[in-house]
């Protein structure tokens, strides 16, 4: 019988009987070299493919800039398309962390930052599911695997930030989840959905799977005639409720929420807020994952080993989101890959794992050894690295015109509109668009959108109002081409990363 599955066999039938992995697991030599391999190939994986700064970043630099010089602003005072609009801003937090990590030391540290919150994420995850029976190398490889789901989302972002805290839930509720009563520990949920909901939107993923586990167990409180119980976990399923509009923004938070989910011109415009694609690497990374989960689940299944009830749940649902949005798919990599190795771990066992710990330590400390290099690599990158996705000359050509004429509007594509306004501050109010969305109206964004992608015979039209215009030569070639043949507009600046127009005079 392998030590660590969850399962008995009845003496007089042979029949599967589930029993729940003895806790607390002892911690051997070869666990702590798994875990630490899980650990060091996260970090090694975050660092080396998250040390540049996307659109999400600028966004976080320049707004945690602004609420720390300024406070939390009530009203937009940054873009032109939405100047003067209410600002709720659920992810004021995480802008300010990453604005003060950037004003400690600089983008080196910043990214260390993001990369150290997603591995701490998956090294919750990988400990989780070591505390709850699963064989030591089996938890590495299904900690790899959810941490390849994530592969397209290892950039400085908020969502970097949300990481531990979804596994840190995942955590608190498997183990409320063994216990008959409410553990006094469970309550550490209501502080940390207060923490997540300042700090990225994905905390409404939170706050539902909170507040559905907390009606679940009252109602199975209730039938067990638990009054005390039952009363508990709707304390807590209301607490945490109460906890969603624990921000400077309140109610106003729910809303701003919601303008995300479903959205049809995000979802129709930007890939990871559609559904999956056939043809990316991403979407076949995520498929690969939904099958070996499946199948770990029927072996375990056929096998006598019944699945956990609560991740059989919850898995299904973010599969189903996940679908739907790719965005999805980092929660979902996290939920299965428990799932998965979880009902193996229950299962009879089939031909035994043979490892030893010379070859986990060997491991260790090979990967340990690549964590090393991608800190040494952070620790040399050169600050043009992280500037490698945006036309930095080309924004800074168009600062200097707009210096010159101070009445003059800025419209940046993707690439370059929150970029300038972190770097050139004295911009603030005269971009056209940053990429905070949700403060678009529909016909904004749509209009938006078809600029950069030269969509329809009325591409132009979000162009009116503006005397300058930048973009990326990379990002949007077919823009870039398009612009250059505008009788209204003339070049000023080119290169090869970008492009700058200005309107001709007399064109309005």
């Amino acid at each position: 019988m392998n030590p660590d599955a969850g399962v008995s066999l009845a003496p007089d039938a042979g029949v599967a009987v589930q029993t729940p992995p003895a806790a607390p697991v002892r911690w051997t030599a070869e666990r702590r070299y798994w875990l630490l391999s899980a650990v060091a190939l996260t970090f090694a994986g975050s660092v080396m493919f998250g040390r540049y700064l996307f659109w999400d970043t600028f966004y976080d630099l320049f707004a945690g800039r602004y609420i720390v010089h300024h406070g939390i602003p009530r009203t937009n005072v940054a873009t032109v398309a939405s100047g003067g609009a209410r600002w709720v801003d659920q992810q004021w937090l995480a802008h300010v962390l990453y604005y003060a990590a950037w004003a400690l030391g600089g983008y080196k540290l910043l990214a260390a930052v993001s990369a150290l919150a997603v591995t701490a994420g998956f090294a919750l995850l990988a400990a989780l599911m070591l505390r709850r029976g699963v064989p030591a190398l089996r938890a590495f490889e299904w900690t790899v695997a959810a941490f390849a789901v994530c592969f397209g989302s290892l950039i400085i972002r908020a969502e970097s930030l949300a990481y531990p805290l979804f596994a840190a839930t995942l955590w608190l509720l498997l183990e409320d989840e063994r216990s008959a009563s409410l553990r006094r520990q469970t309550w550490v949920l209501i502080p940390l959905i207060i923490v997540w909901v300042n700090t990225h939107g994905s905390a409404l993923l939170g706050v539902g799977v909170v507040g559905l586990y907390a009606a679940y167990r009252a109602a199975k409180a209730l039938v067990m005639r638990d009054v005390s119980g039952a009363l508990g976990y709707v304390a807590l399923g209301l607490a945490v409720g109460a906890s969603a509009v624990c921000t400077p923004y309140g109610s106003a938070i729910v809303s701003d929420d919601l303008s995300f989910i479903g959205n049809p011109v995000l979802a129709r415009n930007i890939v990871e807020w559609g559904p999956q694609r056939a043809g990316s690497p991403v979407s076949w990374i995520f498929f690969a994952m939904a099958a070996a989960t499946a199948v770990a689940v029927l072996v375990a299944w056929r096998r006598g080993a019944r699945p956990d009830p609560l991740l059989a749940g919850l898995t299904p649902v973010l599969l189903g989101l996940s679908i739907v949005a790719m965005r999805n798919q980092v929660w979902f990599g996290m939920s299965a890959s428990l799932l998965a190795s979880e009902a193996l771990a229950r299962a009879k066992p089939g031909r035994p794992q043979l490892v030893g710990t010379a070859l986990s330590r060997l491991t260790a400390i090979v990967l340990g050894a690549l964590a090393l290099a991608g800190v040494i690599t952070l620790a040399v990158t050169p600050e043009r690295q992280f500037y490698r996705e945006v036309p930095l000359r080309s924004m800074n050509a168009a600062a200097e015109v707009a210096a010159r004429h101070p009445a003059m509007k800025i419209l940046g594509d993707e690439a370059s509109g929150s970029a300038m306004l972190w770097l050139h501050p004295s911009l603030l109010g005269r971009v056209g668009f940053d990429w905070r969305l949700d403060q678009y109206s529909a016909s904004q964004l749509t209009a938006y959108f078809d600029f950069m992608l030269v969509r329809g015979d009325r591409w132009q039209r979000v162009m009116r109002g503006y005397d300058i215009v930048v973009v990326s030569r990379v990002q949007a070639p077919e823009l870039a081409a398009a612009l250059t043949r505008l009788a209204a507009w003339r070049v000023v600046h080119r290169d090869p990363a970008g492009l700058v127009l200005v309107r001709r005079l007399g064109s309005r």
